[in-house]
């Protein structure tokens, strides 16, 4: 589906060459917003999603760039502001380290049950890196794009946050504790930008299947989530992408600081 509902607004969202962030875009790319594709690594990747937004008739660029390193950011902004505009809508949906908190959390568990993180020093050391990565990319981020935003009156910025910080199991320690931090920093947000007509909200996911969490597992983790979900039905990258358009476009305009899940009603439970 396409509309004009957010033309003339620029985009830059983060990790957007795959899964969530690839969804995101297109999505936004498809309600008429100019979309910075914001990639790591897979450069070919990011080309694809910058073409499938284009095939709709709307503009994209792709902007490489760590989004937890500020100097990057600030760069990456800047080449999107040359050649989109002014962004007037952040989505934060980089998790920094991924591969690395999977491996961490491996090594520091020891494959064995009843492991628990806080056991050795590798475990305390993967919780505390992926928190500060978390928040180096979502405050870097903010810091780039906030004083555009006040220079154009407003602005949106939606934080991908998850669920499962309300109930961690059975996600990683290290990602329900960075995005927990995260979602601290975006109430905090809300409430200091609100006077710049700046909306900062965290929408929170559930379990998603992608190929970020492809594996052995993930088909053992869709059954497993179905039956402890009111709505069973497995969440996809376009469910979040559509709530994105809903949290950045003007129907949401007296929408900011909250905590939204979108996660079938799991956190009922």
């Amino acid at each position: 589906m396409s509309s004009s509902l957010l033309a003339g607004r620029v985009a830059l969202v983060t990790g957007a060459s795959r899964g969530i962030g690839a969804a995101v875009a297109r999505a936004l790319g498809a309600h008429g917003a100019s979309v910075a594709v914001n990639y790591l690594r897979n450069a070919e990747a990011a080309a694809r999603v910058v073409a499938d937004i284009e095939k709709s008739d709307g503009r994209a660029i792709a902007v490489a760039g760590d989004a937890s390193d500020l100097a990057q950011v600030r760069a990456m902004v800047a080449t999107a502001t040359e050649a989109l505009g002014p962004i007037d809508v952040l989505v934060c949906n980089v998790m920094v380290g991924t591969d690395r908190i999977g491996a961490r959390a491996g090594a520091a568990r020891g494959g064995t049950a009843g492991g628990c993180f806080i056991d050795t020093p590798d475990g305390i050391a993967s919780v505390r890196d992926a928190v500060a990565s978390q928040l180096d990319a979502t405050l870097a981020c903010c810091h780039a794009v906030v004083p555009g935003m006040r220079r154009a009156g407003g602005g949106s910025i939606v934080l991908i946050g998850a669920s499962t910080t309300h109930n961690p199991y059975p996600v990683p320690i290290e990602i329900a504790a960075a995005k927990s931090a995260q979602d601290a920093v975006g109430r905090s947000l809300a409430r200091e930008l609100a006077p710049d007509n700046i909306r900062v909200n965290t929408l929170a996911p559930g379990f998603v299947p992608t190929d970020a969490n492809a594996g052995p597992f993930q088909a053992t983790l869709i059954t497993h989530t179905a039956e402890v979900t009111p709505l069973p039905k497995p969440i996809l990258p376009e469910d979040v992408a559509d709530a994105v358009v809903l949290l950045t476009s003007d129907l949401s305009s007296k929408i900011t600081g909250t905590f939204v899940p979108l996660d079938g009603g799991r956190t009922l439970i």
